[in-house]
């Protein structure tokens, strides 16, 4: 019986296959089996082995296979694909050359980590809260679409919401000539409804589920702060400790700068690192400028930056990221939320 086991498991919706090797780096083989639980538990349990560490590559089935084979190993890793330009950059890529490859890069602790909810009731929040972005996302598709169906056939003042209105449809569909054109907006309008319906449904699911967090409600004391905002945050940062520094949470939301160099020289501009959740950057940019209607911490902590920096788009960005930054303090700390937060500086 060897003393540790790195084993690295490529999972598809009809076989997996899992890798093998020890301590010392020598990879002793593969298993391939189809996909199931009780098959997964069988080959981790044929694994011989004191302590058993286990590296699957975030995907579709990566939460619920690292479920199965949590109890079975010392350790799960999921980890960034992204990251393993060894897999992925390969000219021999198959899933059994993968496999060791990736036991090799997780004996050697080159594997980064991609967090995953500890319990099934963060997990259950979070996609709840995804769920209500895909169908604003869609409802906004559909609404496209109708305005750009429009424009097609010649009708130009399609300007504002108005067209979507239940009152007023009629009369845009009316400057149609087409009868078949106004048989498609017309079903395009009866999915617009139906989306909208929707949406608001999983708003209400959504909130329902929010009620056991108590940091939302904090969060929403705010200035920009609204429902679904508050909500977002809790539902994808899941646990204020993931972060040790600010700055790593400000990359999480897309805000953080990448500035790449060699020997000293600049490898291109200065600019957003692209990698990191896109709703989270939604959140803290509406945030910011929903705050500036009024007098408020917020707004006077723009201007602050504004004279610093001499910079609107760069004041703006500073905003943002004191507005993560305080929300993960208040969660973290467990405090109310306090307008002089906005005073102290960001670690």
């Amino acid at each position: 019986m060897n003393k540790i086991a790195y084993l690295g498991m490529d999972v598809h919706a009809r076989n997996c296959v899992l890798g093998n090797m020890d301590d010392s780096g020598s990879f002793i083989g593969n298993l391939d089996f189809i996909t199931s639980e009780n098959n997964i538990i069988n080959a981790l349990n044929s694994i011989k082995a004191k302590e058993k560490y286990l590296a699957l590559e975030e995907g579709t089935l990566a939460h619920w296979a690292a479920q199965v084979a949590s109890p079975y190993v010392s350790q799960v890793i999921i980890c960034d694909p992204r990251e393993n330009a060894l897999i992925y950059k390969s000219p021999h890529k198959k899933d059994p050359v993968d496999t060791r490859k990736l036991c090799r890069l997780l004996r050697l602790g080159e594997l980064k980590q991609v967090y995953h909810p500890e319990d099934d009731q963060r997990a259950i929040f979070k996609a709840a809260v995804q769920h209500y972005h895909d169908l604003s996302h869609q409802l906004a598709r559909f609404k496209q679409k109708i305005k750009a169906m429009y424009r097609h056939w010649g009708v130009i003042d399609v300007f504002g919401d108005s067209v979507y209105s239940a009152k007023q449809r009629e009369r845009f569909l009316q400057q149609v000539k087409h009868p078949s054109i106004r048989q498609q907006l017309s079903r395009l309008y009866h999915l617009v409804d139906q989306s909208a319906a929707m949406k608001q449904s999983a708003k209400k699911s959504m909130k329902q589920l929010g009620r056991k967090y108590p940091e939302i409600r904090e969060f929403k004391k705010m200035p920009g702060i609204g429902s679904v905002g508050a909500h977002t945050f809790d539902a994808f940062i899941q646990t204020p400790y993931r972060f040790a520094k600010d700055s790593r949470l400000w990359r999480y939301c897309r805000l953080g700068v990448t500035d790449r160099n060699s020997d000293g020289k600049p490898l291109g501009f200065k600019r957003l690192d692209p990698s990191g959740v896109a709703e989270l950057k939604s959140l803290s940019y509406r945030a910011c400028i929903a705050s500036m209607k009024g007098e408020n911490e917020v707004k006077r902590f723009y201007r602050q930056s504004l004279q610093c920096t001499h910079n609107r788009k760069h004041a703006r960005l500073n905003t943002q990221r004191k507005i993560l930054s305080v929300m993960l303090t208040i969660w973290k700390k467990g405090d109310a939320y306090q307008p002089e937060l906005f005073l102290a500086p960001s670690k």
